[in-house]
């Protein structure tokens, strides 16, 4: 994934949350839906979701 689709991939996540949904609960749900990613994706878009929240 470029940066830019990590950020992307973030902003998808926080807008669940935003919603109502759990921050683990959606970033769960993302890694199963994008099997594209790696593990290197998965770790970056976790962190850049867990950064926002703080």
């Amino acid at each position: 994934m470029t940066p830019a689709a990590r950020i992307a991939a973030a902003i998808v996540i926080l807008d669940h949350v935003l919603e109502g949904a759990s921050v683990e609960g959606s970033l769960i749900a993302w890694a199963r839906r994008s099997r594209f990613a790696g593990s290197g994706d998965r770790a970056a878009v976790r962190d850049l979701v867990f950064d926002a929240m703080r």
